[in-house]
């Protein structure tokens, strides 16, 4: 560390005397890895992110906004992977997230047009894995990004694309293979910044402090026998609508990159995973296991949803009739004493320069932008 330049010295001094104070853990840890973007192995900015996230406050608000989405006893897998990727949004500070509605930049967040048909086909597969947990589209997802990519005229924005989907999706090793394949084919700062970002959620996904240990679904079974025992089961769901699937457009023609008996095969030669004992965590999570699958009281986020939606309350009561109260920290916020009062008007100023920006592109641009339709042609 001594061998780093004094401005990565800097940065980090930066990051650690600013990560003490209320809602700054998340622009210090993009402080960070800007660092680790320019000397990848610097073991000090990548524990020091583990820290930032380690704040009681930051570790108090993720939960109660992972929350609002999934129920902290819902231990299925793709739900895990759906709490991650949350997170990851909640807490990138990229830049390219928020520069890819700009004008000039619509590619960014569409996809080269040539093959933004084939793209839009696998992003709908993605979100099959992402929304329902059918990890079988996954496996038919990459060969047509692959087949984009080998089409296009634009591969840096078809690359980009893809990467950039499956890291908004929560498949992070999935993404650091295309923007390592980005990297290796472009020499481009922005696509380097975000795989380092990328790199660290796929390495660190286990020890995210706010997230529930991962599970196998049993939790979920349990408290589904609670709420309604007569609900079918997510292997139900899921074969059901691959049968929707197979009515409305047919059989798939398409096959996964691997086939199952190849990956038996790796499977087989693979070694096996050693069971370890169970990591302290900063969260007591025994409360999971405990929870008795009764309906409680409501999340404090679930009462003001109701002060602000007076006409939906009884629908909001009885949806997150069984979402858990989660206790804030006794510690108070530690503000920076440095930091302007709270403003709206710079706010809503910030919002209308972002709707001046939205404006300047043409009328030709959004339709491009906005052509979501998939291509019902197989590509196989």
């Amino acid at each position: 560390m001594s061998d780093y330049p004094k401005y990565i010295h800097d940065m980090l001094a930066q990051a650690r005397d600013e990560g003490q104070y209320y809602c700054y853990q998340s622009d210090c840890a993009a402080l960070c890895f800007d660092v680790l973007a320019l000397v990848p192995d610097c073991r000090e900015a990548n524990e020091l992110v583990y820290e930032l996230f380690c704040d009681e406050w930051t570790i108090y608000d993720n939960r109660t906004a992972v929350q609002q989405n999934i129920d902290e006893w819902d231990d299925r897998p793709h739900q895990q992977r759906r709490r991650l990727a949350l997170s990851f949004r909640f807490m990138s500070r990229w830049e390219g997230w928020h520069r890819e509605y700009t004008k000039g930049y619509t590619r960014e967040r569409t996809g080269p047009p040539d093959v933004r048909k084939i793209l839009n086909r696998g992003k709908g597969l993605l979100l099959e894995a992402y929304c329902l947990g059918d990890e079988e589209c996954t496996d038919y997802a990459w060969p047509l990004f692959r087949q984009a990519i080998k089409k296009t005229n634009d591969p840096y924005h078809a690359l980009l694309w893809v990467g950039k989907m499956y890291a908004d999706l929560g498949f992070f090793a999935d993404a650091c293979e295309v923007l390592l394949e980005l990297c290796s084919r472009f020499d481009n700062a922005d696509a380097r910044r975000l795989l380092v970002e990328v790199r660290w959620w796929r390495d660190n996904a286990h020890r995210i402090p706010w997230i529930p240990p991962a599970g196998d679904g049993s939790r979920y079974k349990r408290m589904m026998k609670f709420i309604d025992p007569n609900a079918p089961t997510h292997e139900e769901v899921i074969r059901a609508l691959r049968e929707k699937t197979r009515e409305h457009r047919g059989a798939p023609k398409w096959k996964p990159a691997i086939t199952p008996e190849l990956a038996a095969l790796f499977g087989e030669a693979m070694p096996r995973e050693q069971t370890a004992p169970p990591a302290k965590t900063l969260v007591d999570w025994s409360f999971l296991d405990r929870d008795d699958g009764q309906p409680g009281e409501l999340p404090k986020w679930a009462k003001r949803q109701m002060k602000m939606m007076p006409e939906h309350a009884e629908d909001i009561a009885q949806m997150h009739r069984w979402s858990r109260p989660i206790k804030p920290p006794t510690t108070p916020k530690r503000r920076n004493p440095n930091e302007q009062p709270f403003d709206p008007s710079e706010m809503f100023a910030a919002m209308d320069a972002a709707k001046d920006d939205m404006d300047e592109i043409t009328p030709d641009e959004w339709e491009e932008a906005e052509d979501d339709e998939i291509d019902d042609e197989e590509p196989f």
